[in-house]
């Protein structure tokens, strides 16, 4: 092959859709992709797309040369940024999309930490609970609770949550506390609701899932307002664990059916980035900065 960066810019072109979005990215005219994919193919004595006034496909083969290329590519480049990380300083803009209750209760007292280690990022996060797309959303890092669906994105799993059914002295004073998950359906429970509908609570006992319904005069799709509730004797919650450690620790909150496994048990926290090329040192010294808080608690 005459010149091995046609490779890079073919791999560009199937990547992006289209020579002009290729051109885009890597700084240069279309016309220029176009005269370059030329020479690739003249090199190779063979057509890699179809062409027609405003859209481009594949060939068979143009889809078997990807199938290789793609590979070649992405190990080069890794190679480059392996070597780029050594000196590479951590920079820029970086745009995390979170949940509201975890940003508030778990990011805000560890981000400056963050911030003193790495002067030169800036943080800017979107906190919805709302699944906003990272390549379209121009987002850098998603925080995501709950099993992922399948997709092309690459999740690192920061840890794994559990929740805990609690309630606060005063509820319990006031209403007794159940010894049995059944016995749920007498207290008011406060429950995290997006859609109405029966609220279900799982639980073991031994080899069998129990499924309790719940119900309560107050709902909510906020965990932190949740958490209040239940130390204001709102009535009984299930709140994760790394939510509420310190109200349990002071005794605002006091778990409860703690002989009674949660169904499921956990739940996984992951970092989710679109692809593992191309990762910024920004993006690898957060996602790497979480791990390591939550190692250390």
């Amino acid at each position: 092959m005459k010149d091995p960066t046609h490779l890079h810019l073919f791999t560009h072109v199937v990547e992006e859709g289209s020579f002009s979005a290729a051109a885009r990215i890597l700084g240069v005219t279309p016309s220029s992709v176009s005269r370059q994919i030329s020479a690739l193919e003249s090199d190779l004595g063979a057509r890699l797309f179809n062409r027609t006034t405003r859209t481009q496909s594949l060939t068979e083969a143009g889809e078997i040369f990807f199938r290789h290329t793609h590979r070649i590519v992405s190990d080069i480049e890794e190679a480059q940024l392996a070597v780029r990380r050594l000196t590479d300083t951590p920079s820029g803009s970086l745009h995390v999309t979170v949940e509201t209750d975890f940003a508030i209760t778990y990011l805000s007292p560890i981000l400056p930490d963050f911030l003193k280690r790495y002067p030169d990022v800036q943080v800017r996060l979107s906190m919805t609970t709302d699944v906003i797309g990272l390549v379209h959303g121009g987002i850098d890092l998603a925080i995501r609770i709950g099993h992922l669906a399948d997709s092309s994105l690459i999740a690192r799993k920061l840890f794994t949550s559990r929740s805990v059914v609690c309630a606060s002295p005063d509820y319990i004073k006031s209403r007794g506390c159940p010894m049995h998950p059944h016995e749920l359906t007498q207290h008011e429970c406060i429950s995290f609701r997006v859609q109405s509908g029966q609220t279900y609570w799982g639980f073991k006992e031994l080899d069998r899932e129990l499924n309790v319904p719940i119900s309560g005069r107050v709902n909510a799709n906020s965990l932190i307002f949740l958490c209040d509730a239940a130390i204001n004797g709102l009535g009984i919650a299930m709140i994760p664990f790394w939510m509420i450690q310190k109200e349990l620790k002071n005794g605002h909150l006091i778990a409860i059916l703690k002989d009674y496994p949660l169904d499921p048990p956990s739940t996984p926290i992951n970092a989710v980035f679109a692809h593992n090329r191309h990762l910024a040192p920004k993006v690898r010294v957060f996602v790497d900065f979480l791990r390591e808080q939550l190692e250390a608690r």
